[in-house]
């Protein structure tokens, strides 16, 4: 059984460079430009990729167009190196089932060290577990506490495809309900209760997005990964982000997982925005 010491020594042992880190991705950026947020995040390997299944409400079309290959990841596909970036997200997702304290003790040293880094620079600071993942961290303890529990202070956030998750959450965990393309019903349910639905639209730049869908106002969620500080009860419009899979790409772009702008349920503020966007 592996002991944690120091972020240093982790390192060392495992040969993994970090756990996670602040800004390591374009969307976290865009939060620390337009939210002022240090927000720390790592990326695990998706789905059962790794032997673990880490997303239990998966489905088909988000397997396919899932994040972890797009990115730093996608450029080195496209490269031909696939193993890099890949081997050490598995790893992780390794360590945290069968190393499980090791795992816990290295992610809480990381979060103090980008707390206090984001306090000495002048930042706000929070917290998204999931990057490419959908582990139900009210679920995991820690000497009988969340990590949620054990960091009262911090913001955390993420997007689930786990309608469950919404039960008895923790005051400092806020979640945004995913659309499939098969769950609108659940949607529409949460909808009602407050809570905010991300939804991916197959748009060009953030701008051609619609005003409202089935009667439900859209924002512009790419402006800042931050969900936090949105309103209630509305919809988070996605731009779609395209991935190393170019077959796999044109199949989620041709599924119900992706909204089309002529989808007849998409509202413009006027006859203009959707002649932009046709």
């Amino acid at each position: 059984m592996m002991k944690f010491t120091t972020i240093a020594k982790a390192v060392k042992e495992t040969g993994l460079a970090y756990l996670g880190g602040v800004s390591k991705s374009a969307k976290y950026m865009h939060s620390q430009l337009f939210s002022h947020q240090y927000t720390y995040s790592f990326y695990l390997a998706p789905a059962n990729t790794s032997g673990y299944n880490v997303c239990s409400h998966s489905t088909k079309e988000c397997r396919l167009g899932c994040l972890a290959t797009s990115g730093h990841a996608g450029m080195e596909i496209m490269a031909g190196n696939c193993s890099r970036i890949k081997d050490s997200r598995i790893k992780k997702v390794r360590m945290f089932y069968e190393q499980p304290e090791y795992f816990i003790a290295w992610l809480m040293a990381e979060i103090k060290f980008y707390q206090k880094k984001a306090i000495k620079d002048g930042y706000y600071f929070s917290v998204r577990l999931n990057s490419t993942s959908d582990i139900d961290w009210q679920n995991v303890k820690i000497s009988g506490q969340t990590i949620f529990e054990l960091f009262p202070d911090v913001p955390f956030y993420d997007y689930t495809k786990n309608h469950l998750k919404f039960n008895n959450m923790a005051s400092n965990y806020h979640l945004t309900y995913s659309y499939t393309g098969r769950n609108w019903n659940k949607c529409e349910e949460l909808l009602k209760k407050g809570v905010n639905i991300a939804m991916v639209f197959n748009v060009r730049n953030e701008k051609e997005l619609p005003a409202m869908y089935k009667g439900y106002k859209v924002i512009n969620g790419d402006l800042t990964d931050y969900r936090i500080s949105d309103a209630k009860g509305i919809i988070v419009g996605l731009k779609f982000k395209h991935i190393a899979n170019k077959v796999a790409e044109k199949q989620i772009l041709n599924s119900c997982f992706v909204i089309q702008p002529a989808d007849i349920n998409c509202g413009y503020a006027n006859v203009q925005e959707l002649v932009a966007v046709l």
